[in-house]
This record gives C-alpha cells, structure tokens and sequence, in this order.
C-alpha cells in the first residue's frame, strides 16, 4: 500500500475517532498558502487543529516523532490564517497529533496526544500577550 492511500486512511479513521469522542469536523485536508492542517474539529469552546500520522511499523521511530518544528511552524501558520478567515479568536486551541498504527490492514491502536504541539509564543492568534 502506497504512503498516500494509507494516509487517507488514516485520516479517515482518526475522524471518526473524533466524532466517537464528541467532536465536530469542520475541515479536512485544509490547505492555504502556508500548508495543509488534516482536520480541524469543534468540540464546545475547544477548537482543535490536528496533525494525523499513520503507521504500519514504528521502525524509523514513533509517528508524533515525524512533526518536526518545520512542520509545526506550518501548523501555526495556517491554524493562524484559518483563525483569521473565519473569525475564530472566541476559541479555546488545541493543536493535537493523532497516531494511527495499522497491522495487516486493520486499524489497531488509535491514540490522541492532546496539546501534543507546544504553543510557540511567536504566533498569538489574535490574544494580546
């Protein structure tokens, strides 16, 4: 299986996960000119940005490894610029990863790390510091 379908994959899974937890998806796959963010879900006062990796063996290290700080830098900004378009600034934020580890086809742990991202104090969202 290609990295890209078993992206969706996973993807897929860690929505519905979500929405078992109460969540709302608002957005999957959001692009802007700063990046792509893979779902962006309301849950009461909580607005969550979250990275989703999926993997079938942790040979080359664990999945939240793989968000490195230039791909949290990206994360930012285009949380930052959603937060923008769409008046946002009323929201709790969490920026979240999602781990999905697949075995022979078949979803077999799917782990969410709350605030797994540490708020850069660089990017504000629209708070005053």
């Amino acid at each position: 299986m290609n990295n890209k379908i078993l992206g969706k994959e996973g993807e897929e899974l860690a929505a519905k996960y979500l929405e078992a937890e109460g969540y709302e998806i608002i957005e999957t796959n959001y692009n802007c000119g700063f990046g792509e963010i893979d779902i962006i879900a309301k849950k009461g006062r909580e607005l969550a940005f979250v990275e989703v990796k999926t993997r079938t063996q942790t040979f080359f290290g664990m999945p939240i490894e793989s968000v490195n700080i230039p791909k949290q830098r990206h994360i930012y900004k285009v949380a930052e610029y959603y937060i923008y378009k769409t008046n946002a600034y009323n929201y709790e934020i969490s920026f979240d990863v999602i781990e999905v580890y697949k075995y022979q086809g078949q979803a077999i742990r799917i782990e969410k790390i709350k605030n797994a991202i540490i708020e850069n104090p660089r990017y504000t969202f629209g708070r005053s510091t």
